[in-house]
């Protein structure tokens, strides 16, 4: 006998899909010691938002959970996943930022320090180009990542003009928000003078840690 035909609404589970709750990750620095970026400007871009990027992807999430795709026009499904999309890398970018950000200078080191040398030349040309790269947003939004690329087994600083826009294949190890909500409450319009006070406040343990686990990948 052929196999029975099963409508396709009725294929779907009886039960709802598993819903994602994502918790906002704390702060690993005391904002009032961080030297060249104000206590209120990164007490304000972590709840204003993170946290507010961290509750949009829940509620994204309890949407999607619900939907029932089979009959769902195509615009709303365009919609909701276009917004998970720039909602999860707002979220994971931001922790990115976060994490990289210290109360004390530091200055890169060991298997980290090595490959910056090998792919950029110098450490130097590597400050040099991601900070030119930083420079080069101050009249629009977006990030700055420093990135690894298992495939092509190196470093890259991407230039990206919006969340939704990411190195496909690569792994975050530094990012630096060029948003005006970063820098504007402190610096106005000079990007300029934000990135040079990010520069000094960069804490390389963290990228550490991640390109080590990077190159694992």
């Amino acid at each position: 006998l052929g196999a029975m035909a099963i409508p396709a609404r009725s294929q779907q589970l009886a039960i709802s899909a598993t819903t994602l709750r994502l918790t906002a990750k704390p702060l690993t620095f005391n904002p009032d010691k961080v030297k060249g970026l104000s206590a209120d400007l990164l007490r304000r871009h972590y709840d204003e938002i993170y946290v507010s990027a961290v509750k949009r992807m829940n509620a994204l999430n309890e949407e999607l959970a619900k939907l029932d795709f089979n009959e769902a026009p195509a615009e709303t499904v365009a919609k909701l996943k276009s917004e998970e999309l720039a909602a999860y890398n707002a979220t994971i970018l931001h922790e990115l930022y976060f994490d990289g950000i210290g109360e004390a200078p530091t200055q890169p080191a060991g298997l980290l320090a090595q490959a910056l040398s090998r792919d950029f030349g110098s450490l130097d040309r590597w400050k040099a180009e991601f900070m030119a790269t930083g420079r080069s947003l101050a009249n629009d939004d977006g990030w700055v990542i420093l990135a690894h690329s298992p495939r092509d087994k190196r470093l890259y600083n991407h230039r990206t003009a919006s969340t939704s826009e990411m190195p496909a294949g690569s792994v975050p190890l530094l990012a630096m928000d060029m948003h005006r909500h970063a820098y504007e409450k402190d610096d106005g319009n000079d990007a300029a003078k934000y990135v040079e006070a990010f520069m000094q406040v960069v804490k390389w343990t963290n990228a550490e840690r991640l390109y080590r686990e990077a190159m694992r990948v």
